[in-house]
């Protein structure tokens, strides 16, 4: 009966003293565990920092890229508008090509029809010459004829005077050679009937402008030059036409259309230097 108390308190004994090396060993073990997890905490504040910065970079990435991602979507807008604007451009373009185009071949219709309408001109200019100086020489070949009958007349005249005056010679020399002058008198046309020229005998010569020859007739005697008020050709004006410093052909106007003039060509003109196109200067 002695021994079992002295078996409980040893068992208490040993009880207490592991009891105290569980104590010792769990206090070891616990300040491992804190500092274990003193460390885990300072390295969860660590990554929590580094988490933070992350989160901070994230945000401001996610910013920039939704900043680069609106400027990209302007952009595309802007090139959008842009190919629009280009395309609508480039069909104004070939509008205008086109309508350059039409006006082109309207041009070069109304050139030709100005050039047909020249040629008409020109052509109706020399008829009208042509007209113009067959009249004149109509009228010449008139006053021609008038003045070979007055001759004829006066011959026939002349000759009966003659026959009288031989005849009465001796008799009455002198009366009869009164009845010749009066007789002769009677006969000869006036000078009234002659056209008196009434322009100054020496005109001061100017040299004008340039002029072109539009064209030629040699064969008609006949040439058209292109005129402006400047150059003064009025009809009934006289001039020279200067090549260089070389007279080549005289000329007398006979006729003003505005922008022609149509001249004859006076005796004594360089026929082979009187060329369409040809530029001359005007001497009056």
């Amino acid at each position: 009966m002695k021994t079992l108390p002295l078996i409980l308190r040893i068992l208490a004994i040993v009880a207490a003293v592991a009891a105290a090396v569980l104590f010792f060993l769990t206090q070891g073990k616990l300040a491992e565990k804190q500092a274990e997890i003193d460390s885990i905490r300072a390295v969860s504040v660590a990554v929590r920092a580094e988490l933070e910065t992350a989160n901070s970079k994230v945000t401001s990435t996610e910013k920039r890229l939704s900043n680069e991602s609106e400027a990209l979507a302007e952009s595309r807008r802007s090139l959008e508008s842009t190919r629009t604007e280009v395309s609508i451009s480039r069909q104004e373009v070939s509008r205008t090509l086109q309508q350059l185009r039409q006006v082109k071949k309207e041009t070069e219709a109304l050139e030709d029809i100005a050039k047909s309408l020249r040629a008409d001109l020109v052509t109706g200019e020399k008829n009208l010459a042509a007209a113009s100086k067959e009249a004149k020489l109509a009228q010449v070949n008139e006053r021609v004829k008038e003045l070979e009958q007055a001759n004829e007349t006066l011959t026939t005249d002349l000759k009966a005077e003659r026959a009288i005056t031989q005849a009465n010679a001796q008799t009455a020399p002198s009366s009869n050679f009164s009845q010749v002058s009066m007789a002769s008198n009677t006969t000869m046309p006036s000078a009234s009937e002659y056209p008196v020229n009434t322009n100054p005998a020496v005109q001061s010569a100017t040299i004008g402008v340039e002029t072109t020859i539009a064209s030629v007739s040699i064969a008609d005697g006949l040439i058209i030059l292109n005129t402006t008020p400047e150059l003064g050709l009025t009809p009934g004006t006289s001039a020279t036409l200067i090549k260089g410093l070389t007279a080549i052909a005289k000329i007398q106007v006979f006729e003003n259309q505005g922008d022609y003039a149509v001249a004859n060509i006076l005796p004594g003109a360089k026929s082979r230097e009187l060329t369409a196109g040809l530029t001359v200067n005007i001497l009056r």
